[in-house]
């Protein structure tokens, strides 16, 4: 072999092994087909990290089904079993009632079940159907980070007040949050109405556990009553003081609370905390439209599609510090009903 013909030899092993490579670090992922098990590179980076975080576009058809199918990634790859979600401790509430019970009315309350997302409730069914197989040490738990909304606030109180309905003041109180649940769509301000229900549920004697202890830890959750420029400070804390096992997590939440290069967002905070500062994997959802998007269009003609940023890439531009992980969706559509 004549030195032309081995430099030539070199060369196109060295682009075949960089081809190679550049191929790890996208992947198409077929969404109900355990979408996530053959991302090599995105599994090893998911080992050793403390907190998952999956920043979703809201309303966006997909991100329940994302969700669902990551979340059982996890917890078959990685034995992560707790969600965490942009929501209150009502809702999580209800989620939790479902998955144990499979009781659809706890899911017809929750926001995307009293909206009729097809999308949700189809993901959810899936999730139980999952978590029913599971061993009781390994079963899911969903935490909400969030503030309180409606109707999961009512239908929570109206569950699990009725544990005790032997009492006139419990039942005169069921009444009054029935009506509430049977006339009202879904609310964000729900100051008033948790001011008055700690009024009343503080005249009534509850056991300190089970459904008392949940009936207390939901009023008491003090979201509400702060400014929405603490919100993600509030978030933090709540997952700070839920964090308290060696386990690690899986969040989601709207992307702008999911950004690495916001300080002042949920995971600026936490990552800019020592003990979670590289403990973090952050996967921002985007749509080939979006405004941010533009870096990802000739990636890959997935309709959806995994890919790692290098954060020291300036074609993408503030995208590479923001994020570990991208999921480009095209054709992203709205829930439906």
């Amino acid at each position: 072999m004549n030195f032309s013909a081995h430099v030539l030899t070199l060369a196109l092993t060295v682009l075949s092994i960089s081809f190679v490579y550049a191929q790890k670090e996208i992947y198409c992922v077929d969404l109900g087909q355990n979408a996530f098990e053959n991302c090599e590179n995105f599994n090893i980076d998911i080992e050793n990290k403390k907190l998952i975080i999956l920043g979703e576009k809201h309303y966006m058809a997909q991100n329940s089904i994302i969700q669902v199918d990551l979340l059982i990634h996890l917890n078959m790859k990685f034995g992560v079993k707790y969600l965490l979600i942009e929501f209150g401790r009502a809702e999580a509430y209800l989620y939790n009632q479902y998955l144990q019970t499979g009781d659809e009315w706890y899911l017809n309350y929750t926001f995307g079940g009293c909206n009729g997302y097809q999308e949700f409730l189809s993901s959810m069914k899936k999730l139980y159907e999952y978590n029913s197989g599971l061993s009781s040490s390994n079963k899911i738990i969903i935490h909400g980070l969030d503030f309180e909304r409606e109707p999961g606030l009512s239908a929570s109180m109206y569950k699990l007040l009725s544990n005790h309905s032997d009492e006139v003041k419990v039942k005169r109180l069921i009444n009054i949050i029935y009506n509430r649940l049977d006339t009202i769509g879904v609310e964000r301000d729900t100051k008033d109405y948790i001011y008055f229900l700690r009024e009343k549920i503080s005249e009534i004697s509850f056991p300190k556990d089970g459904s008392g202890k949940m009936i207390n830890t939901i009023i008491n959750n003090n979201s509400f009553v702060i400014d929405f420029s603490k919100r993600d400070i509030n978030m933090a804390l709540s997952f700070q003081s839920l964090d308290t096992l060696n386990q690690m997590y899986l969040g989601q939440f709207g992307v702008g609370h999911t950004m690495l290069n916001n300080k002042s967002g949920l995971v600026g905070i936490l990552n800019n905390k020592e003990n979670y500062s590289g403990k973090l994997l952050v996967i921002n959802m985007h749509y080939v439209s979006g405004q941010n998007a533009k870096p990802y269009e000739g990636l890959s003609d997935c309709p959806i599609f995994l890919f790692n940023i290098d954060p020291n890439d300036k074609s993408f531009g503030k995208l590479a510090k923001r994020e570990h992980w991208a999921l480009i969706l095209r054709d992203q559509k709205k829930y439906t009903q």
